[in-house]
């Protein structure tokens, strides 16, 4: 009996196996996911938000390119005439005075210009305003066709009537052209009058006078009689997502 409990005595009991993690594994584990996927989302996140900004950037210049191409190309092809009366602000009187004088000086282009403007630019709080003449073959002619008819062009500044009251309000830039033809009251209501673009900020001038040599914000009445040989203008566009970016590109103009 003796030697039974002895030999109980010193045969050590065996340890209980562990095939589980201890709860600090398992905090650990749990921690080092959560820093990942941290730092995986971040990532992700700046690279959507660096593409949603090359995206947006993109959109804006393609705004942009397709309106200094058109008025570039319209101003290239401005020729030395006198511009007609507005077809809103021409009262009948008006106009037949307008047709008369067109009939008796519309012979010859370089007399009917002496004294009477060939290009008007006006600012006021909206932005910038242009009219001039010019070939019309500077349309974009679906057929690739050339005209050799001569039209009066405008482009302003309007309030979108849709965005009334919005904080962050855009402007319209019109777009109006008119037949360069007699009378004048039949030319306007052939006239086209349309916006394109509905996202302007602001559309600003300069002009180089090439009499003077020198540039000038505003083409005044001394110097409307004659073309400017050089003309910049600067558009300020709202992107898609709202960034403001202006774009700046200079014209010069072959009739000048």
């Amino acid at each position: 009996m003796d030697i039974i409990a002895r030999h109980s005595i010193k045969t050590p009991a065996k340890r209980r196996s562990s095939s589980g993690f201890t709860l600090m594994e398992v905090t650990i584990a749990f921690t080092i996911l959560a820093v990942m996927m941290t730092l995986n989302y971040r990532i992700l996140k700046g690279v959507v938000t660096a593409k949603e900004l090359i995206d947006d950037r993109r959109d804006g210049m393609f705004i942009a390119n397709s309106l200094l191409t058109r008025m570039s190309r319209e101003l290239q092809l401005a020729v030395k005439r006198p511009i007609l009366p507005s077809c809103d602000t021409a009262s009948a009187g008006t106009s037949s005075s307008s047709d008369q004088a067109q009939s008796a000086s519309g012979s010859n282009p370089s007399q009917s210009s002496f004294g009477r403007p060939v290009l008007i630019s006006q600012s006021d709080l909206e932005g910038s305003s242009i009219t001039f003449l010019a070939k019309e073959a500077g349309q974009y002619i679906p057929d690739g066709g050339t005209h050799s008819g001569v039209v009066q062009i405008t482009y302003r500044v309007a309030q979108d009537p849709d965005q009334k009251g919005s904080q962050d309000a855009t402007y319209l830039l019109v777009r109006e052209e008119i037949p360069n033809s007699k009378p004048l009251s039949k030319a306007c209501k052939s006239v086209l009058r349309f916006p394109i673009s509905n996202n302007l900020i602001s559309l600003q001038f300069r002009f180089f006078d090439g009499k003077a040599r020198e540039w000038v914000d505003t083409w005044t009445a001394q110097q409307a009689i004659r073309l400017p040989e050089i003309i910049q203008f600067t558009v300020a566009l709202r992107s898609p997502r709202g960034t403001v970016q202006s774009y700046t590109t200079a014209v010069h103009v072959a009739a000048s």
